[in-house]
């Protein structure tokens, strides 16, 4: 029996982003693919002087990183509104996000100069014209936003203390979490900190590959 030719990394690579974009919603065109692997490329370039991420495994920059941050791309309550990405790092999930729908109003604020320095540079290599970025600590940021987004910042107390200068009266907060019995003690401590009639809900999200470990999105609509 006949066989083809072995696969390369990069035939492999971006078959496995196309079929977890595809699962995700999105339509996999050359030019998305494109620019997840430069930012790819970069990602792992910088890390090897800057500590990004953790693991530079690239399969797993693209299921924990990538695949995980658009999980939240069906839940954004309009694509046209202001998104404050809290504490950015290495671009998780905002650059993901703005690679995939250019259109978004995102503001990345990070503090540390480095990661805020890569950043800057991923918003000029990909050509991202939606997309800020302010080196800064949050708690100095006053400016307020639709959308405020937090990914591995902390639990969701300290969550609303970092982001309460951007908050107004409708403001939608989304976190990225894990296990649903983590987050129902979160939220009780968040209940007795933050007074008012919110709305809280909790999304559980799939994301390709991972199914086996579960991931909710907390969403919290402020009240005035």
């Amino acid at each position: 029996m006949a066989t083809g030719r072995p696969m390369s990394h990069r035939e492999h690579e971006r078959e496995l982003l196309s079929a977890g974009l595809i699962e995700l919603g999105f339509v996999p065109r050359p030019k998305m693919l494109d620019s997840f692997f430069l930012f790819i490329d970069e990602l792992v370039r910088w890390n090897r002087k800057t500590n990004l991420i953790g693991s530079t495994s690239r399969d797993q920059i693209i299921i924990r990183h990538i695949f995980d941050s658009l999980t939240v791309y069906r839940l954004l309550p309009s694509k046209k509104e202001s998104i404050l990405d809290l504490g950015a790092g290495a671009g998780f999930p905002s650059l993901p996000l703005a690679i995939a729908d250019p259109s978004l109003s995102i503001t990345a604020v990070e503090k540390r100069r480095r990661r805020a320095a890569f950043l800057e540079s991923m918003r000029t290599l990909l050509g991202l014209p939606g997309y800020r970025v302010v080196e800064r600590d949050v708690r100095d940021v006053h400016e307020v936003f639709d959308v405020i987004l937090a990914r591995a910042v902390g639990e969701l107390p300290l969550l609303h203390t970092l982001a309460s200068n951007a908050i107004k009266e409708g403001t939608v907060i989304i976190a990225f979490k894990g296990k649903i019995t983590e987050i129902d003690r979160e939220m009780k401590n968040l209940r007795e900190k933050v007074k008012g009639e919110h709305n809280i809900r909790i999304q559980r999200v799939q994301v390709p590959h991972l199914k086996e470990e579960e991931r909710n999105i907390v969403i919290i609509e402020m009240a005035g």
